[in-house]
């Protein structure tokens, strides 16, 4: 979507509307929402003033964002998984790993045995196929090869 705009002002209020606007429908990273901005043909100038109101009502908070979305995917995601996902959408590894730090509940076996629950996975049972999917289902969660051994 391009807007026009008959002057400088103009556009600045108008991406300021526009960012309040994107933020409005859910949480968003610095990134993306610089991102959305300039798809919206925004010049760079512009973007950053938006940015820098919308962040001075606190609208962005990467460390925020991180913390919410760590709190709420640790129980089904390791930790790499989750600063995978964080960097994708522009979280620095700084504050990745402040939002870690004091968000994040370091108890792999819980987390581990509740996903192997929700597979019916029984090791007791289990046949080397069955171990082989439950595995890279694990490390596709972000788990590491010695975590995921210890309880398997």
């Amino acid at each position: 979507m391009k807007f026009e705009f008959d002057s400088e002002e103009e556009m600045i209020k108008g991406a300021k509307k526009r960012a309040l606007k994107i933020l409005e429908r859910k949480d968003r990273t610095k990134k993306e929402l610089i991102d959305k901005l300039t798809e919206d043909g925004f010049p760079s100038s512009v973007i950053d003033i938006a940015i820098k109101y919308v962040e001075s009502y606190h609208y962005i908070d990467d460390l925020r964002y991180a913390g919410n979305y760590i709190r709420f995917h640790q129980h089904e995601k390791g930790k790499f998984a989750l600063r995978t996902y964080l960097k994708n959408k522009g979280v620095t590894d700084e504050v990745i790993a402040a939002a870690m730090e004091e968000t994040y509940e370091e108890d792999k076996k819980e987390v581990i045995e509740a996903l192997l629950n929700k597979k019916h996975y029984d090791k007791e049972t289990a046949d080397i196929k069955t171990k082989q999917k439950i595995t890279g289902f694990l490390l596709r969660r972000g788990f590491s090869m010695d975590e995921i051994r210890k309880y398997l």
